[in-house]
């Protein structure tokens, strides 16, 4: 992080209040609620996602838009909101010649989160700095990687640091060599960093492997999602668990991550069915019907850290606030 020192040692008190407080609150076993799909609820109310950005010129394009996605998610009852840099790191901008523009675009996406907090928010919300796996959405490749990738990660870590994010997501991690740069790199800014793995079930409908995005129908390539996170565990993080994954998929992948990761857990799963090129999704889970699953992922696994990825929205996470009052009477 860069400014003079004192902001420095600001920044870093900061930062020791705020992992101290999700911490404290993670070990007295407390259930947080995220938000859901930022990027897909930006896409239900009409604005237009890139074909290589997603929703990262969304910040730019339509900030009142994406401003209201998070203010809906506070009022639905979520206390940990995502801010729109899932796709916004430089490697993925420069891609529509918008790369000088990251930090830039980076810090507005934290503002608008924050902004939201500040104008509907009754109770303690924190706001979390999303960093994927996301490489320019036409490209061939899974996953990003390379050593400009490692300088665009680390860039971006220190942005959202800078802004004031509570918390980094690293999310859609589906390959050791793009997660471990993605990790290392939030969890150098000393902020609490949770890690999202995205999985899938392998062709003989028992192992449990990595998630191929783009080539869906090779799964013998992908890493076996055991072997994984095993891998990846010694880089550190206050919380890991399953995101991005269909939800008949999540309890399998929960069930293997609990014998890797003794940390707390998170589950958030895709819902629904993508249709291209409208990027919007069907057939998406009733919400009573997803908090049921929530439920039982939270009973079975001892989940702590629920909510939704794409497909849900507001009403998703307004279901699971009641199951989660419901649960505490």
């Amino acid at each position: 992080m860069r400014g003079n020192s004192a902001t420095l040692r600001a920044n870093v008190r900061y930062i020791e209040i705020v992992m101290s407080s999700l911490t404290e609150r993670l070990e007295n076993k407390e259930i947080l609620l995220l938000d859901g799909g930022v990027s897909t609820e930006i896409r239900r109310r009409g604005v237009a996602l890139d074909e290589n950005v997603w929703s990262g010129l969304t910040t730019k394009t339509h900030p009142d838009q994406v401003r209201e996605v998070h203010e809906d998610y506070i009022r639905a009852g979520a206390q940990v909101i995502t801010a729109n840099t899932y796709s916004t790191a430089r490697h993925v901008l420069e891609s529509v010649n918008l790369g000088h523009e990251s930090k830039l675009l980076n810090f507005k996406s934290v503002q608008l989160a924050q902004q939201a907090r500040d104008n509907v928010a009754q109770e303690e919300v924190y706001i979390a700095g999303s960093m994927s796996s996301m490489p320019p959405l036409t490209h061939q490749h899974e996953v990003a990687t390379g050593e400009h990738v490692v300088s665009s990660y680390r860039e971006l870590a220190e942005v959202l640091a800078e802004a004031g994010v509570d918390v980094i997501i690293a999310e859609m991690m589906r390959d050791i060599e793009n997660a471990s740069i993605v990790i290392e790199a939030a969890v150098a800014t000393g902020l609490p960093v949770w890690i999202g793995y995205s999985a899938m079930m392998a062709d003989n409908g028992v192992d449990v492997r990595s998630l191929r995005w783009k080539n869906t129908d090779d799964t013998t390539s992908a890493p076996d999602f055991g072997e994984m996170v095993e891998t990846l565990k010694p880089l550190g993080g206050q919380a890991a668990g399953i995101m991005h994954t269909q939800v008949e998929n999540i309890a399998p992948a929960l069930q293997v991550l609990r014998q890797h990761w003794s940390g707390p857990l998170l589950a958030y799963a895709e819902t629904g069915k993508l249709i291209l090129p409208e990027w919007r999704y069907e057939e998406v889970s009733p919400p009573d019907e997803y908090a049921l699953e929530i439920d039982a992922w939270i009973r079975d696994y001892g989940v702590q850290i629920v909510g939704g990825c794409c497909g849900t929205g507001p009403e998703h996470i307004r279901a699971l606030k009641q199951l989660l009052s419901n649960r505490v009477s």
